[in-house]
């Protein structure tokens, strides 16, 4: 059985990550004040976290794999004005919405994809043109069908349960118990599963 040692430990891949988490916290615990680490505090803080987190889950795998995709900044706000747009201003289920979002995001992730391996040009320049036909198509096509560039959505049941909740005392969004349920299986797919690294 080996033994646990300090070395070992700070030359592990996410020694640095773990080490810049540290300091940062100690940062803004000393000049964020003692807000910063009670409930209500963590809590504003892990809400936009989260939101970040989930998306920073597959980016990492693809960084892992040696690619990169910015056309993420584009297929964030396009998910979220296809899912209000059809919900909001149509009136149709908002199951009907995610599901088109997320249809649309697997199109231009396999179009991505295609173009990388066809052509050789490195993912960054593909996904950087992503970025920009995303955003035109987005900002053209709901000024087109709403005739404005903000779409009202308010959404019940269960969607809301899911997706958009407060839990926990009612400050920390069901997001950061997503993130949490990503992270592990991230963490078990790079790790421990045979497919990982």
């Amino acid at each position: 059985m080996s033994s646990i040692s300090l070395g070992g430990l700070l030359r592990r891949p996410e020694a640095g990550a773990a080490l810049g988490l540290i300091a940062v916290l100690i940062f803004f615990a000393i000049f964020g004040g003692i807000t910063f680490l009670k409930p209500g505090g963590m809590a504003s803080w892990l809400n936009v976290a989260a939101n970040l987190g989930v998306i920073a889950i597959p980016l990492g795998l693809l960084m892992i794999a040696g690619e990169l995709d910015i056309s993420v900044g584009a297929m964030v706000p396009f998910g979220a004005m296809t899912v209000a747009v059809i919900s909001g201003h149509y009136g149709y289920s908002i199951w009907l919405g995610v599901g088109v979002a997320l249809a649309f995001g697997v199109i231009v992730g396999l179009v991505n994809g295609f173009l990388v391996i066809k052509t050789a040009v490195p993912s960054l320049i593909v996904t950087l043109g992503s970025l920009f036909a995303v955003q035109g198509i987005v900002l053209g096509l709901t000024v087109l069908i709403t005739k404005s560039t903000s779409v009202a959505l308010a959404t019940e049941g269960p969607a809301k349960a899911i997706f958009g909740d407060f839990v926990l005392g009612g400050q920390l969004q069901v997001m950061v118990l997503w993130w949490l349920a990503l992270t592990g299986l991230y963490i078990f797919f790079v790790h421990f599963s045979p497919l990982g690294n």
